[in-house]
């Protein structure tokens, strides 16, 4: 770890941390507020979300979204996350009925509009970090879906697993998709891996709108 967060977690660990109460009124405030206010400041997010891991934050968003309801992805994207979570998998545990749509290698926004229905509750995108499929392939960029969703009045979410804050193209490396880029697209909800993304201890963290 930086030598900077190292000395910074040594000197909270000495005094008194004010976690969930307000100096200013002496009310109950929430554990999530200071980090959600450096968050927005990162990626524009007008709340945040903090768990243990992204496998977590992908099962909450799904459990709060759309519990005993449709959750339309496509094919090319049922992935499996970090700890061997695979995505059908924690869909189940959330209570959502998964719907697959377009192929493996292409998928289109037509694909997913066919599927809208009165059961959906959710459109989700993952995104493939750890794998590719190359060649002939097609997939929705989140402009529109955030476009569709919006559309239909259904709520629209990423899971990136890591991403990037930075454009790492500037520095030579594969560009990796950007948390602040999807929300600023409309996309209402993502979620990160916290230690990938920022260095730091394990986390998932949920990025989204207020309401």
């Amino acid at each position: 770890m930086a030598e900077e967060a190292i000395e910074a977690v040594a000197q909270v660990m000495r005094y008194p941390v004010t976690l969930e109460y307000t100096l200013n009124d002496a009310a109950r405030g929430h554990r999530d507020r200071i980090l959600a206010d450096l968050l927005y400041e990162l990626t524009g997010a007008e709340d945040a979300c903090i768990v243990n891991n992204n496998a977590a934050a992908v099962l909450l968003m799904l459990a709060t979204i759309a519990a005993g309801r449709q959750v339309i992805v496509s094919r090319g994207e049922l992935v499996e996350i970090g700890g061997a979570f695979r995505l059908p998998e924690v869909m189940k545990q959330a209570a959502c009925q998964l719907v697959e749509v377009g192929t493996t290698n292409r998928t289109y926004l037509q694909d997913y509009q066919r599927a809208i229905n009165e059961e959906t509750g959710l459109l989700m995108k993952v995104h493939n970090s750890n794998y590719s499929i190359l060649g002939f392939t097609a997939e929705v960029e989140g402009h529109q879906f955030a476009q569709l969703g919006a559309k239909y009045n259904i709520a629209t979410a990423i899971d990136l697993g890591s991403g990037a804050l930075i454009d790492m193209s500037q520095y030579g490396l594969p560009a990796e998709p950007m948390p602040q880029q999807y929300l600023a697209q409309g996309i209402d909800l993502v979620s990160i891996s916290g230690d990938k993304l920022l260095g730091g201890p394990q986390a998932g963290i949920i990025l989204g709108k207020i309401g």
